[in-house]
């Protein structure tokens, strides 16, 4: 029988619990973008037109900004809308109209 070496049990230890941690935060993370999905769809439902139009363009502009090609498709994505749909909401003629 050949003697295990006693200084890898510590480190086999914590690479372990290192990957419990991970997989902890990656299922939290995941949780949270659920729950931030939810919570946007609920605020565009419960908004009036010209609301939605400006919520939309809001969320398209701060996607933008962290990565401008496929925002709209990206907020699309968050709200279970269609692309067109944030097409149509971004150029709303009553958004224009208005000013807003």
């Amino acid at each position: 029988m050949t003697k295990r070496n006693t200084a890898a049990d510590p480190l086999e230890n914590m690479m372990a619990m290192m990957l419990e941690g991970f997989r902890a935060t990656t299922t939290e993370i995941q949780e949270m973008k659920t729950k931030q999905k939810e919570h946007a769809i609920a605020v565009y439902h419960g908004m009036t037109g010209s609301g939605k139009s400006r919520y939309v363009s809001k969320l398209v502009e701060i996607e933008a900004t962290q990565e401008p090609r496929g925002a709209q498709s990206r907020v699309a994505d968050m709200l279970d809308l269609s692309e067109g749909r944030i097409s149509q909401l971004l150029s709303s003629e009553k958004n224009r109209k208005n000013g807003k």
